[in-house]
């Protein structure tokens, strides 16, 4: 039964580009992770941390001149005893409604009488007649609420002071709304409507409260870093103005002396409220650093500006993107840190480029912060960076499983510049996990030494192979010196290929590769010679060795198993240069004993002495072979001694691209 050719060119594809596909996986399965986590509320602190240090980090408009503080501070308190008297606050109201204020504000609750003068209270709130009083709602389950006392309820409004807080004690939301309008919404409604006809608007289909131009952004359950928050209430995110003092504080007894001037709160919303240490009504906020905290009162302060800004000049509120939208930024980070992965292999660039993206992904989120958009930034960061470094391992340890295969083939049969830059250009001749066959142009150089049984007798079994040992190192070593690859070892014979495994198509270059041939095989000829001196002087007999040399097309490839594979080539030109070794003990030679073929010869261009021997059907063959005996060299060796270095071989890599081509 045959496979759809779809199936078969879908595996195909997912075979070509497995590496690819792996890494995607990868990217989806930390996409998912990151995501999953953060629905979990796995990064709430940490996502509210840097939402902390953003707010710090853009604390840079100026104070609101419509909101004015009047301080119960420590040196008020001490004066006056705490509590105040009735009389002391309806004194106090008194002095401020004298200056006109648009509205007063009172953070404290006079839901019961102090001392005396309680009358002398109900009937300065009444006169002023725009005084917003504080009441406390019972929220949770046992909690005890503080209502607005009978007295003053038909004369003033009142609102809920109640704050949410975070881990931590940390105000960074208020609810506008709840059952009742909250001190800051009362407090700005009236300061609107008294001096600019104003209000906030309330959509009852839509359940939308509007400042101005604005719709106030509600807080819900999964809100930026919020998760399975409680969202009682309208709420909202707090746009701290300044740090801790940025508003116009004036001391209670200064006021009460009568040494403010009616400037000061005319027109404008004055609050009252403690900020004595004693009196333990302050919270740590977005804004504060080293424990620093803010007063209750000053916090409110924040929230009323917020809402007059907002409806009269237009200040945004701090939003959010929806869910959807935040999920796709997230993911879409993730991808990015695992494509620059995938396709930027270089680990430099790599660093470089993730560095670049981290660095532009904080500055989009501080200048989006600085618009009052809130975009989730730590697990966007979290996703670029995972995925890069997953991704990045995962190839790293192909790379490993590659370079052990490469270095396995290589390693010991061709020089260490070589190996590099077979390295370099892996991907061009890789597959599977071994190097697929293909035509090259090389030239083959077979060596054979001739008495070898004659002088193994001469030495023990150890003495022997160490002897052995030595004189296949010496060829082995001429051949990497002339950038050949010393194919194996076969007995006292040796295969080597210059060539390969960074194939060749310039005819330059194949014709360096068959001077470079002949010319190791001149180097061995003498190095070996330099050696017999030494084993005749050791009573050693001395050795010969035939070699032969072919130029032309061959099969290059890995071939065995998976557990064990060697690189080599296979074909004509090879048997050739086997046969050409061979016939040293048939014909003359010369004094080196090399041989060479009419192919390899019309590359020498003149530059060796050589002598045509004559055309030979060579064993096994049946064409005729024209055969050269080799000399001597023409010129100096080091015109044609040149190992392959990276630089020669840089454009091996293209002409490698143009034979798969």
């Amino acid at each position: 039964m045959q496979l759809p050719s779809a199936l078969i060119n879908i595996g195909a594809f997912c075979k070509r580009n497995h590496q690819q596909l792996v890494a995607g996986l990868i990217t989806f399965s930390v996409s998912l992770g990151v995501l999953a986590l953060r629905d979990n509320g796995a990064f709430k602190q940490i996502e509210l941390w840097s939402y902390d240090s953003l707010t710090r980090s853009q604390l840079n408009e100026p104070s609101d001149r419509r909101v004015v503080i009047v301080e119960i501070s420590e040196a008020d308190i001490q004066k006056y005893r705490w509590p105040f008297s009735d009389r002391l606050f309806a004194k106090l109201i008194n002095q401020i409604s004298a200056a006109k204020p648009a509205v007063i504000g009172i953070d404290k609750y006079l839901d019961q009488p102090v001392l005396e003068g309680r009358k002398e209270l109900v009937t300065a709130i009444k006169n002023a007649g725009n005084v917003v009083n504080a009441r406390f709602e019972a929220i949770a389950e046992g909690q005890s609420g503080v209502k607005p006392a009978s007295d003053l309820e038909k004369i003033s409004t009142y609102g809920f002071v109640n704050l949410q807080t975070d881990k931590g004690a940390i105000v960074r939301r208020s609810s506008v709304v709840a059952d009742s309008g909250s001190f800051a919404f009362e407090i700005t409604n009236l300061f609107l409507q008294r001096l600019y006809k104003k209000k906030i608007e309330f959509n009852s289909t839509l359940i939308q409260f509007t400042a101005g131009k604005q719709i106030i952004p509600r807080l819900t359950a999964n809100y930026g870093a919020y998760r399975q928050e409680d969202d009682s209430g309208y709420q909202m995110m707090i746009r701290y103005r300044g740090k801790p003092r940025s508003f116009q504080h004036i001391r209670v007894s200064e006021v009460i002396n009568g040494n403010v001037a009616p400037e000061q709160f005319r027109d404008r919303v004055v609050l009252i409220g403690v900020t004595a240490e004693s009196l333990k009504d302050s919270y740590p906020t977005p804004v504060s650093v080293d424990g620093e905290l803010m007063y209750g009162v000053e916090i409110h302060a924040n929230i009323i500006s917020q809402l007059i800004s907002a409806t009269l000049d237009d200040r945004r509120f701090i939003q959010v993107w929806s869910n959807d939208l935040e999920t796709l930024w997230i993911a879409i980070w993730a991808i990015i840190g695992g494509g620059i992965a995938t396709f930027i292999p270089n680990a430099f660039k790599n660093i470089g480029l993730l560095g670049v993206l981290c660095t532009g992904l904080v500055g989009a989120g501080y200048f989006a912060f600085g618009q009052a958009l809130w975009i989730p930034l730590f697990p966007s960061l979290l996703g670029l960076i995972s995925a890069n470094v997953l991704v990045t391992a995962y190839q790293l340890a192909i790379q490993q499983s590659e370079r052990k295969v490469l270095m396995g083939l290589f390693s010991r049969h061709v020089s260490k510049e070589l190996v590099d830059i077979i390295w370099t250009n892996r991907e061009q001749f890789m597959q599977e996990g071994r190097i697929s066959g293909q035509e090259v142009y090389v030239t083959v150089l077979f060596t054979d030494m001739r008495n070898f049984s004659t002088a193994a007798e001469a030495q023990a079994p150890g003495e022997t192979l160490n002897w052995l040992n030595n004189y296949l190192g010496t060829i082995a070593n001429e051949v990497l010196a002339h950038g050949g690859m010393v194919d194996k070892y076969i007995g006292d014979a040796v295969m080597a290929v210059f060539g390969v495994p960074i194939p060749h198509v310039n005819e330059t270059e194949r014709t360096r590769d068959a001077q470079s041939a002949v010319d190791a095989a001149l180097a061995i000829a003498h190095k070996l010679a330099e050696m017999n001196d030494v084993w005749v002087a050791q009573g050693l007999p001395p050795v010969s060795t035939g070699i032969g040399i072919n130029s032309g097309i061959v099969i290059a490839g890995s071939l065995g198993s998976a557990e064990r594979l060697e690189y080599s080539v296979l074909g004509d030109t090879v048997n050739i240069a086997a046969r050409l070794e061979s016939f040293n003990k048939e014909v003359d030679g010369g004094p080196h004993h090399i041989l060479i073929s009419e192919e390899t010869h019309q590359r020498l261009d003149n530059n060796f002495q050589t002598e045509f021997v004559g055309k030979y059907a060579l064993k096994g063959k049946v064409q005729e072979t024209g055969i050269y005996r080799v000399l001597d060299i023409q010129k100096k060796p080091s015109q044609f001694n040149n190992s392959l270095s990276p630089q020669a071989a840089l454009p091996m890599g293209e002409e490698l691209k143009t034979i798969r081509e």
